[in-house]
């Protein structure tokens, strides 16, 4: 069935947003300054390169009164029937007790490292074309400030909770691991398995769309995880929300219907340790919708 995808309007001018960043040099660094914003009136996000300060601000856009980031999502797609449906996740990560420190950029020996987007990566087009574009984009701007250069991730939140929708993409092999990963329950009021809402307000429990780096591994209520910090409008609470990598019983590596988490990309406990080797110290992860217009 054919898919149709709708943002709602504050969701439209935050998308342009990332999008015109993509093609601009203010995009070598979405270092988003907010303060105490409330989400309840008009409020300006500043992005500087590393040249400026954020008192030298070189980049500004209004976002309107949905800072918070929310994007409203039409899908007509049917969800798919006689599938198992996983429970619900029932605990909450615990927000974390000091602020957290993005690793270190990877330092090259010689010169700036490989740019990505050769013929050799992803031969089989295995990521959706439009999400690995805007990742490539991401990660060639960057490139100086990932601390890890090795893999990127993908995450397809257009997708069925039971596919398979979270790629990692290692940038030497050019080879692509593709596996299950849940979105939030305010992602998905009604629980069909198909994200439709996206927020970076707290206590929404919803996913978020935008840049991610990875950060500490730490052990939560969830076992061992992977923090990540949210570098675009639309995530940067992700870190404040407790919006992490962790392992959950209600994601399968089977067609099965993931149980809803409170917001985070939550992978198998048999996926876990091969996710947080290959993402882990800075790595990107972008998670967006294919296809979307």
């Amino acid at each position: 069935m054919k898919k149709y995808i709708l943002v709602s309007a504050a969701g439209v001018n935050i998308l342009f947003f990332m999008m015109q960043l993509s093609r601009a040099s203010a995009f070598e660094d979405l270092s988003v300054h907010f303060s105490s914003f409330g989400f309840d009136e008009i409020q300006t996000v500043y992005v500087s390169t590393p040249a400026y300060s954020l008192d030298e601000r070189d980049a500004e856009l209004s976002l309107g009164a949905d800072v918070g980031g929310d994007i409203n999502v039409i899908n007509t797609q049917q969800a798919p029937l006689g599938l198992e449906i996983l429970p619900d996740d029932d605990v909450r990560e615990d927000s974390p007790i000091a602020e957290a420190i993005l690793p270190m950029a990877y330092k090259p020996a010689n010169g700036s490292p490989k740019i990505m987007g050769g013929s050799y990566m992803d031969t089989q087009n295995i990521i959706p074309a439009d999400l690995k574009a805007a990742a490539l984009t991401y990660y060639n701007a960057n490139k100086d400030k990932i601390g890890n250069l090795r893999y990127f991730g993908v995450l397809d939140f257009s997708k069925h909770s039971s596919q398979a929708r979270f790629y990692i993409a290692d940038t030497i092999s050019g080879a692509v691991k593709v596996i299950h990963v849940s979105h939030g329950s305010g992602s998905d009021p009604d629980g069909d398995g198909y994200a439709t809402r996206f927020s970076n307000t707290p206590n929404s429990n919803a996913s978020s769309l935008g840049y991610y780096l990875t950060g500490d591994i730490y052990y939560g209520k969830h076992g061992r995880a992977l923090n990540l910090h949210g570098m675009s409008p639309t995530n940067y609470n992700a870190l404040n929300r407790a919006v992490v990598i962790h392992s959950a019983s209600y994601v399968s590596d089977y067609n099965r219907q993931a149980g809803r988490s409170w917001g985070c990309p939550a992978v198998s406990p048999n996926e876990i340790d091969s996710v947080i080797a290959m993402l882990k110290d800075g790595a990107l992860i972008y998670a967006g919708l294919s296809g979307a217009r």
